[in-house]
């Protein structure tokens, strides 16, 4: 079963928080209260999301964090992307090459599934889930 990690689950209610209330500055507490993340995972958070280029935090007089891309711009794989999580169903979809490849049948249903799984997180991007 592929399961999303709670990190993962945090990373894109924060964004999708933030892109919703987008041009306002939010402060981290702020959303950490509101959403039910502890304050010291979701700066961790949004520390990778700045560092990939996704936000933008403002350390200065107000103290906040907002989108530094446009939200068409935005796709939940750059989200997952930026929080250095494992994307790959498989070790065989990422490059790893296991003691059975040559008598596995199923490698090419993975990489499929793998490529199908990578499509439809770039497909989402923010402005087609956020509420106006």
């Amino acid at each position: 079963m592929i399961k999303l990690s709670k990190k993962w689950s945090y990373a894109l209610k924060a964004v999708i928080y933030i892109a919703e209330r987008y041009p306002k500055l939010i402060k981290i507490l702020d959303i950490s209260k509101d959403l039910e993340i502890s304050e010291s995972l979701l700066r961790r958070i949004i520390s990778e999301l700045e560092k990939s280029g996704v936000l933008i935090t403002t350390k200065w007089r107000f103290w906040g964090v907002e989108l530094w891309m446009d939200i068409e711009n935005i796709s939940f794989y750059d989200i997952l992307n930026s929080v250095w999580e494992e994307l790959n169903i498989r070790d065989c979809t990422k490059g790893i090459i296991c003691d059975n490849v040559e008598r596995c049948s199923i490698t090419n249903i993975f990489w499929d599934l793998q490529k199908s799984f990578n499509w439809i997180l770039k497909l989402y991007t923010l402005d087609k889930v956020i509420k106006k």
